[in-house]
């Protein structure tokens, strides 16, 4: 069972086509704003609903920034990376994150990859984080839209190129600044984890790779934000080209 935290988390569930076995209440919460919202549509989606003291709410969670509402639902369900590319008619913007360990960054880079049009989020098999609540929680909702595939990255990025997709990594030996790249046709974004950053090898496998310069003493930014900031580059240059 899939457990899902927070209004808006909840509330993003709701909207989508995701199939809710059971929604729980805390007590009293019945009359604010959000959760008189996911009360209308869980009522329209005929969700069973059942209201329960907040103590008992607190215990279930998983998160600890439950807001009263939690959600349980099938597991997610990871989707192929092969189907996508078979079944996608436009233009397809892929994010490969190799070995995410934090949770909250998953999240992070979902809820930005939701803003952005992102067609797919891929992940490693092993030895990185799944969809667990935190990530949900921390995704607010992004989770419910983007498709994750979990795969052996080598084996996606060989996929990806087959395809004629071309795979440009985030690093901080990267050869270009990231905004001084082309980023709006058919792409996959590379992008490592806290410690590591890509693997040697992997980075070898990509086409080519930009940076995000510093200026300051600090030489890399959180994964979350330099994913998102490469995203909205992407974004700011297929404007710029209408």
């Amino acid at each position: 069972m899939q457990q899902v935290e927070g209004r808006n988390p909840v509330l993003e569930l709701l909207r989508s086509e995701t199939s809710i076995d059971l929604i729980q209440l805390g007590r009293g919460l019945e009359e604010e704003g959000e959760i008189r919202e996911i009360l209308r549509l869980a009522r329209a989606r005929n969700v069973r609903v059942r209201i329960v003291p907040r103590d008992d709410l607190r215990r279930f969670s998983r998160t600890g920034m439950d807001q009263g509402v939690i959600a349980f639902s099938a597991p997610s369900k990871y989707v192929s990376l092969k189907t996508l590319l078979e079944n996608c008619s436009e233009k397809v913007f892929i994010i490969v994150l190799d070995g995410l360990e934090d949770p909250q960054n998953l999240g992070s880079v979902l809820r930005s990859a939701e803003a952005t049009n992102v067609n797919m989020v891929v992940i490693p098999k092993k030895s990185a984080v799944g969809l667990t609540p935190v990530v949900h929680r921390a995704s607010m909702g992004g989770s419910a839209y983007v498709p994750v595939s979990r795969e052996n990255l080598f084996s996606a990025v060989k996929l990806l190129k087959q395809h004629g997709i071309p795979c440009i990594g985030v690093d901080p030996a990267g050869e270009t600044d990231y905004f001084d790249v082309n980023l709006t046709g058919n792409l996959a974004i590379v992008l490592g984890g806290e410690d590591q950053g890509i693997g040697p090898a992997l980075l070898r496998k990509c086409n080519s790779t930009v940076r995000i310069p510093m200026l300051g003493k600090i030489t890399s930014l959180n994964v979350g934000v330099a994913a998102a900031l490469v995203m909205y580059e992407r974004v700011r240059q297929l404007k710029v080209k209408r």
